[in-house]
């Protein structure tokens, strides 16, 4: 399926992309310090359109591919598809667990599905005085220290095409977490966490 038809289906339901991306960003900026481990900083978030009567939706298309939406701040280049396949067939399960069914053709799919991917570099820091700033103040100094961090987002969005109006969306869920290129549990986390945003969404698979 091509991937335009589904930037176009993303801009339509800009709503509740916006909702999602103003509390991601509200809980990237509330992370803790280091005694926390990669796991504790998962967040899954779901939105939905409480007017959606779910259970007359039981096919679904989604593409083959993920869309990547690119950093600047990271000035790689480069994109890490690694995982795509991964989080299509994690997607795809859940749907198909939900009661969904894959439609012969997009053209008859009661909804579109799309996975988004993105990596956001964050930079946080303070000053540390040194030990004569205590007792002398007019001869205060501080030496800055600087933690950069990087936050792995995927984006679920669940859109129906024949709704009426320019706002298509259904469903969007927001999964987020530091990522580490020394850390090895990757796989399981992204598992972890598409399944999670499936399961606090029943409503989904009701009447199936």
């Amino acid at each position: 399926m091509r991937i335009t038809s589904y930037k176009k289906i993303l801009i339509r339901t800009f709503s509740l992309l916006i909702l999602l991306a103003v509390t991601l960003v509200t809980l990237q900026s509330c992370y803790p310090g280091e005694e926390l481990t990669y796991e504790d900083t998962d967040i899954v978030a779901t939105f939905y359109d409480n007017a959606t009567d779910f259970s007359t939706l039981l096919t679904y298309a989604m593409p083959d591919s993920v869309i990547h939406v690119a950093d600047s701040s990271l000035a790689t280049g480069n994109v890490n598809r690694t995982y795509d396949q991964q989080i299509l067939n994690e997607i795809e399960e859940n749907l198909q667990r939900m009661g969904f069914t894959e439609a012969a053709s997009p053209d008859v799919a009661d909804i579109h599905v799309a996975a988004l991917a993105t990596t956001t570099t964050w930079v946080s820091g303070g000053c540390y005085g040194g030990y004569w700033s205590y007792w002398y103040p007019y001869y205060s100094w501080c030496y800055p220290v600087y933690y950069t961090y990087t936050i792995g987002t995927i984006i679920i969005v669940m859109a129906q095409p024949d709704k009426p109006g320019d706002n298509k969306g259904v469903w969007v869920a927001g999964l987020n977490g530091l990522l580490s290129d020394a850390y090895t549990n990757t796989s399981s986390r992204i598992n972890k966490n598409i399944d999670q945003a499936f399961n606090q969404s029943p409503y989904l698979g009701e009447g199936k």
